[in-house]
């Protein structure tokens, strides 16, 4: 009876300590495209990696309307993150640097065709 009782205190005290240990990364954001075209490529690196270092985090063309979500890694650092966007049918990136993932859980991307620039609303 005693290991009994031992081991309902280790499971309720691990169901306890659970919830902070599958808690999200602050840095992990859902990324919409409202911009009224495709994007075939969605990076984000750190600011110390320079420009030339990117990872596509997307599996297939994120078409207009859809939406993907970002998870970051335990070894990845850092609140502020690059992210660039690539087109599907156009040969131009856009980038955006030193954008702080901590304070948004979203980023819905726009483009402005009057002014031809694309920006993002955070969330």
């Amino acid at each position: 009876m005693k290991f009994f009782l031992s081991g309902l205190i280790a499971i309720g005290l691990a169901i306890v300590a659970a919830p902070s240990s599958f808690a999200a990364d602050a840095r992990n954001v859902t990324v919409v495209n409202e911009t009224g075209y495709a994007i075939k490529f969605l990076g984000f690196n750190a600011p110390d990696d320079g420009l030339d270092e990117w990872d596509n985090e997307l599996d297939k063309v994120l078409q207009n309307q859809a939406s993907t979500y970002v998870e970051f890694e335990e070894d990845d650092e850092g609140c502020v993150w690059n992210i660039r966007v690539d087109w599907q049918n156009y040969d131009e990136s856009v980038l955006w640097m030193n954008v702080n993932l901590c304070k948004m859980t979203a980023l819905r991307l726009r483009y402005d065709p009057g002014t031809k620039t694309t920006s993002f609303i955070a969330e």
